[in-house]
């Protein structure tokens, strides 16, 4: 059945007002691709020694760029002396020698070199290389860095010159926002600010579910009992208790799914009446998006959706037909495409003629791939979707929508249950995302109204804001996406440890130490030596300036991985150093003031990180608590 590709004068504004906003978004990233000041990744002491190992090791062994910008430099464990550690075993086996010789030979190399700006000397324990640094130098170095960087301490031009695009959120329109929605939004903006921190140039795509048969349900239901006072008043809880109200009716009424087929068919064709229903619907659906996207820090530089390409779906089924990948079924009349790549066979289009999400999916990849050339596309979905991203990447480079240039990756992760069980809308047991931070927001102010009775200011609804939405954003992002969560308030609504309020309160408590210092040493807080008279005396200190140095090395790693979760726990393991540091020396007892004002420069340095980091994972950190 071949669709009416008529459209109405709204259809055609709507597709109008996209292509404005892709253009645009376009031009600033074509703007961004020129006038971007990357920093450099050289800058980093932690890359510039990785860079001077591995030339050492290649040259040790006499196998120049074996490495392939693949060297790893580990942390020994605790009991070892030692600053990094070099593991042999993969190297032996590549280079079919034994860990110990191989070892061996790393060592006279690096002992054997008379200039070099960080090493100072290594030991070889069986299959490893313990390295000492040059302590001072290689940290001090690190705190000078990140007095020069500030806010941008850690971000790269490891992928400059590269597009991401980032497929997240996408909430079903006509629908309150419900904490199922939470991981795609939060994880996917999660990565957006990974990537761009490591060059890239980031487009947020919010793919929108504003298409498919369940708008004839929400059709019918709206035509039999939408109430329009009620619905201007409050649009989208009011559109759920129609669609709610629908499929509880439907279940004795199984007619009146035939019904909504029939009105979805009428919309795919063009009616007018429906079409004005639709995007009313859409309209409302983005600003009540867009409140709450807003409470979480969110911005995205479109909200396409799925109806954008309804004809360009058609296209794609056609092309594929014509290209011999897909076929239409002689009993149903649909579109399918057989089994391929290990993978079951699917449909393209249904007997009905109607279009799929994978059909559509192809038309947006197809588009993406023409108007903004990416290096990598993320689709940030649920793992439940495993099988049909397979199907959906097998076809798309089979039909050359997917050049082999582009990197396209599901993103999956693990669903957020209730009680062992999937929340669903049309069942009524989906926990509205707005009463998840109001709760939150909440219990923040309880709990440290309690702590703190004596806390007052104009301020605070800010900082319980801050706290109550942190919270929520780190409970998710500190465990690994693929894990299932189930929803549980005591547990999200946790400020324990291992929490964002913990490492709130660790850059606090900072700010106050920096405040008293200045108070007894006035000016000193400020103060930024240069690097030849940075000095440490504490094992504490060295490890904590060590852990600093690692940051733009962490965000490199997640970003490759995918995994936020790993700036969680490297903040986690920077707050508990900065702790046994503060906990071993006296700042305001210490005599020299440069020993004095190298602490204060590695205090604000942490203080500097937990804020950068946290801001990767879209969380602020309040003035006070």
């Amino acid at each position: 059945m071949k669709k009416n590709d008529q459209k109405t004068p709204i259809f055609d504004q709507y597709q109008q007002e996209v292509m404005t906003t892709v253009y645009s978004v376009l031009d600033r990233v074509k703007c961004e691709m020129m006038e971007r000041k990357y920093i450099s990744k050289e800058i980093y002491p932690v890359f510039r020694i990785q860079k001077e190992l591995c030339g050492i090791v290649e040259k040790s062994i006499e196998s120049p760029g074996i490495f392939n910008e693949e060297f790893d430099l580990q942390s020994p464990p605790a009991y070892v002396t030692g600053d990094f550690a070099i593991e042999t075993f993969g190297l032996a086996k590549k280079l079919k020698e034994s860990p110990q010789t191989l070892s061996s030979k790393v060592v006279d190399g690096i002992n054997r070199e008379e200039h070099t700006e960080f090493i100072d000397k290594a030991v070889a324990v069986g299959p490893f290389v313990n390295v000492e640094a040059k302590k001072n130098i290689l940290y001090a170095s690190t705190l000078s860095c990140i007095a020069t960087l500030g806010d941008k301490y850690g971000e790269s031009d490891i992928n400059a010159k590269k597009v991401v695009v980032v497929d997240y959120s996408s909430p079903n329109i006509a629908k309150p926002m419900g904490i199922g929605h939470l991981r795609s939004t939060i994880i996917g903006q999660a990565l957006a600010n990974l990537y761009e921190k490591t060059g890239y140039s980031v487009i947020r795509d919010n793919h929108l579910g504003d298409w498919g048969t369940q708008f004839g349900k929400l059709l019918f239901a709206y035509k039999h009992w939408g109430n329009e006072e009620d619905i201007e008043k409050n649009p989208i809880e009011e559109l759920k208790n129609l669609y709610v109200k629908f499929h509880n009716l439907a279940k004795d009424n199984p007619q009146m799914e035939d019904e909504a087929r029939v009105l979805f068919a009428k919309l795919e064709n063009g009616d007018p009446e429906l079409t004005i229903l639709w995007k009313r619907f859409r309209d409302w659906s983005v600003i009540d998006f867009e409140k709450m996207y807003e409470r979480l820090g969110i911005n995205f530089d479109m909200h396409i959706g799925e109806s954008f390409f309804i004809k360009e779906a058609e296209k794609v089924v056609q092309d594929c037909l014509s290209k011999g990948i897909c076929r239409i079924d002689d009993e149903t009349g649909a579109v399918v495409v057989d089994q391929q790549d290990n993978l079951p066979s699917f449909l393209l289009r249904k007997q009905d003629g109607s279009t799929l999400y994978i059909s559509r999916d192809m038309a947006t990849l197809k588009f993406r791939n023409e108007i903004f050339n990416p290096e990598t596309i993320l689709y940030v979905v649920g793992s439940e979707q495993s099988l049909n991203f397979k199907q959906f990447f097998s076809l798309a480079r089979r039909a050359g929508y997917l050049p082999d240039s582009v990197k396209a990756k599901h993103i999956d992760f693990g669903m957020v249950t209730k009680e062992g069980k999937k929340m669903s809308t049309r069942r009524g047991t989906l926990i509205e995302l707005n009463d998840l931070i109001e709760q939150s927001v909440e219990k923040s102010r309880e709990i440290f109204s309690k702590k703190n009775p004596s806390l007052i200011g104009e301020k605070l609804d800010e900082i319980f804001e801050i706290i109550g939405v942190g919270a929520i954003l780190y409970n998710d992002l500190h465990q690994s996406r693929i894990k299932n969560i189930s929803f549980d308030w005591d547990k999200m609504l946790d400020f324990e440890g291992g929490s964002a309020t913990y490492l709130q309160y660790t850059y606090v408590r900072i700010q106050s130490i920096l405040k008293k210092i200045d108070e007894t040493f006035p000016g000193e807080s400020d103060i930024v030596l240069d690097e030849s008279n940075i000095c440490f005396e504490t094992k504490n200190e060295f490890s904590l300036a060590k852990k600093l140095m690692e940051f733009p090395q962490i965000i490199a790693k997640a970003q490759k991985t995918d995994s936020p979760h790993d700036i969680c726990t490297y903040l986690e393991e920077l707050a508990l150093l900065f702790n046994s540091f503060y906990n071993d020396v006296s700042i305001l007892k210490t005599g020299d003031d440069t020993l004095r004002i190298s602490r204060i420069m590695l205090s604000r340095s942490t203080a500097n990180v937990i804020k950068n980091g946290l801001a990767l994972l879209n969380i602020r950190v309040p003035e006070k608590m």
